[in-house]
């Protein structure tokens, strides 16, 4: 049966072999004066462990012409325990034909097909032997268990509450039916059952409960408690990595570790692969005290394994050993290059202001993996946090051409553009990174940021693109908003000859679609000023700031806009306004600065271009 349900088919052949034994009945051994003799006398001889002289003596008495549904079935069930399965599957069909309505002969039939992994077999044998006996528990158990194994859950636990109901005080009813709703996405309905079930003595079914228990526990997203459930398991069971496993996930997400949450040692001789995935769990929540003795063991076990090297080195900046991180890092990538390491080893030199090393490393990591588009990107990043473009851009030139379908490579090449002001050529990479990926955050940001940078006759050419993409998502405000604060400039580039109906109809579209939109808004503002709607127009700037207290440019409009309207009080109140904004973001432009160096090389430290 499914492993799912371990000791299933086991437990059920021990009930059914006592129903076979109690069931017999002597006044229907009809065909011979002996055959309630035989049939005691196998029977005795199966449970002193002598199966074969009891299917001689069972075959002798049905040779002899005893036609008797008990022989057969006793015989399928000692062939079956023997593992001669066919022998058995012919005997109970022998049963279903000599007692064809009765459920004994479908049940012991569908327990063997479960045994050997026929679940849908076995679903149609118990599924019969229920049609006969609606209120046999094992028919009830079968069927819902094989059911389980096909994956019809919800379908099983209405099979398995049935046979709970038959058997309120049966564990094993009780927890496939639990089991059968949570695979179901029932939990809480799960979690009701097990609030039934009495936890078994024995240490096996226990550790089950108690494992099922911590699940059940998890999908309801009760870490606390599914670690209490889980750690009683492991306490019955300390051999399982498994239930370990669950364990260290589920402390983990309860919070940090505390002396009250102490783990206990994990099981012996775990693998490497083991290791790692214990040491992945522990960094995930940094718990680096507890991940760096796993990532040893998982290093001892495997020296080369490159994944490892590098979660380790992670471990150990975690634990603020960066240096020695980096020489871990160093060392194993010298001693068998990889792409991986090297592009690690640039991270970490780049936090420790180890710039040239860290571009070296990327460098490298680029020469070893020209397929990953990964290093590429941080190569061209580190060139960008340091001011150095022109490699930038040539890095990212170069990334769009091995990778077309990656917006951040066009981004990349953008920045490197926008960052020396050619920005027609930085508008043309924002607007393929936006045509790669219409809804990235990402790429909108940065293509909203040439507004204020593209002169007015050079939006012309990225309109039919802007258009396509408008048209392709027509829900998306942000690229209604795109379109239309294109096609805004480009008709301002025309002078008198402007219409600005379209890039009306878009924008006002774009804050439709998403009111909240101060981008919007603020270009609405400069449209219907352009038209000489200074009413309109002060009404968007004021929605402006009303959405973004810290923007100084409504601001600075509405104090134009005051001037032309004649309204001078108010015109110097928000001009006012404008120049404390204006300062007070100058200000942070400055801090911001002064945290990043500029990146300068020696001779022999210059980047390959």
């Amino acid at each position: 049966m499914n492993s799912q349900y371990p000791g299933l088919s086991a437990r059920l052949l021990s009930v059914l072999i006592l129903s076979c034994v109690l069931a017999a009945d002597p006044a229907a051994l009809t065909q011979a004066n002996d055959a309630r003799a035989v049939f005691n006398q196998a029977v005795q001889l199966f449970q002193t462990g002598k199966g074969a002289e009891a299917l001689a003596i069972l075959d002798s008495a049905i040779d002899s012409g005893i036609q008797d549904p008990a022989l057969y079935n006793v015989k399928g069930l000692i062939a079956g325990e023997l593992g001669r399965n066919a022998e058995a599957e012919k005997s109970f069909r022998a049963v279903i034909r000599l007692s064809p309505k009765a459920a004994m002969g479908y049940n012991n039939l569908g327990v063997l097909f479960s045994k050997l992994g026929r679940n849908q077999e076995a679903a149609v044998a118990f599924r019969a032997a229920y049609a006969r006996e609606p209120a046999n528990f094992n028919a009830l158990l079968g069927l819902g268990s094989s059911l389980a194994s096909l994956q019809k859950f919800q379908e099983a636990a209405d099979y398995l509450e049935k046979a709970w109901n038959l058997r309120p005080s049966d564990f094993q009813a009780g927890y496939e039916w639990a089991h059968s709703l949570l695979l179901a996405k029932h939990p809480a309905e799960a979690a009701k059952v097990f609030g039934k079930l009495t936890p078994p003595s024995d240490a096996a079914s226990a550790t089950k409960y108690y494992s099922l228990a911590g699940v059940t526990s998890e999908s309801l997203n009760n870490p606390g408690e599914a670690a209490r459930s889980y750690r009683r398991a492991y306490d019955l069971d300390p051999s399982s990595y498994e239930t370990y496993l669950a364990l260290v996930r589920s402390t983990m997400a309860a919070g940090p570790l505390s002396k009250q949450a102490e783990l206990p040692a994990p099981p012996p001789e775990l693998s490497a692969a083991q290791n790692l995935a214990l040491g992945i769990i522990f960094s995930a929540h940094e718990a680096f005290d507890y991940a760096i003795p796993r990532f040893e063991a998982a290093l001892a076990a495997e020296p080369n394994n490159d994944v490892v090297i590098l979660n380790l080195a992670l471990a150990e900046k975690g634990v603020g050993r960066s240096e020695e991180a980096i020489a871990r890092l160093r060392k194993a990538a010298a001693a068998h290059p990889s792409a991986m390491l090297s592009d690690a080893v640039g991270g970490l030199e780049e936090e420790s202001g180890n710039y040239v090393e860290a571009v070296e490393s990327y460098q490298r990591a680029v020469e070893l993996d020209p397929t990953n588009e990964e290093y590429y990107f941080d190569l061209g990043i580190e060139y960008l946090t340091h001011f150095t473009f022109g490699p930038a851009a040539e890095v990212y030139r170069v990334g769009t051409q091995k990778f077309p379908d990656s917006s951040r490579q066009f981004l990349g090449l953008g920045f490197s553009h926008y960052a020396v002001r050619e920005y027609r050529e930085a508008a043309d990479a924002f607007t393929k990174a936006l045509e790669i990926d219409p809804d990235s955050p990402a790429a909108f940001q940065a293509w909203k940021s040439l507004l204020d940078s593209l002169p007015p006759n050079d939006w012309a050419f990225l309109l039919p693109h802007l258009d396509k993409l408008a048209k392709a998502h027509p829900q998306s405000a942000e690229l209604a908003f795109c379109k239309g604060a294109a096609q805004f400039r480009s008709e301002v580039a025309k002078g008198a000859g402007a219409t600005f109906d379209s890039a009306q109809a878009l924008l006002e579209k774009a804050v439709r679609l998403q009111p909240n939109f101060p981008a919007a808004h603020l270009e609405l503002g400069a449209l219907y000023a352009a038209k000489k709607q200074n009413q309109r127009a002060v009404d968007e700037y004021l929605q402006v700031i009303r959405q973004d207290d810290k923007s100084e440019v409504p601001h600075y409009r509405l104090g134009q806009l005051y001037r032309e309207m004649d309204k001078l009080d108010l015109a110097a109140k928000e001009l006012s306004q404008y120049q404390e904004l204006a300062r007070a973001h100058q200000e942070q432009l400055k801090r911001n600065r002064s945290t990043i160096q500029r990146f300068i090389t020696p001779d022999s430290g210059k980047p390959k271009n």
